[in-house]
């Protein structure tokens, strides 16, 4: 078999071959299978700046309207596992995926710095 070793950005990768973002990644069992197929690296999918500000504000919101309840009624609050992907699961991708991958990867953030609060 020939040898297809390159290096992107300083990092060894097994093959040029590199998997763009798509919904894929959005499992660790299809970054695995991506892998075994060739691929010499896998983009997650994006995780924006304003995702995590927007799920930041929702829970403030949510607990903010429901100080005044009692706490056995905090059974209504909805789950926010309900939600397709928040930072926790994108978080837990992330390690799930640099556990299961056996060339070397890395998490890149694109994200901008905090701007005043």
């Amino acid at each position: 078999m020939i040898d297809l070793r390159t290096t992107y950005m300083g990092l060894p990768l097994k093959s040029p071959v590199v998997v763009s973002a798509c919904t894929l990644s959005e499992q660790v069992s299809h970054i695995a299978h991506m892998e075994d197929a060739g691929a010499g690296a896998v983009v997650l999918f994006s995780l924006f700046e304003e995702q995590i500000r927007k799920e930041a504000k929702q829970f403030e919101a949510l607990m903010s309207a429901t100080t005044n309840v009692f706490a056995e009624a905090s059974d209504y609050f909805p789950d926010l596992t309900d939600y397709h992907v928040g930072t926790s699961q994108y978080l837990e991708l992330i390690r799930q995926a640099k556990n299961a991958w056996i060339s070397p990867s890395s998490a890149v953030s694109t994200a901008s710095p905090a701007k005043g609060g």
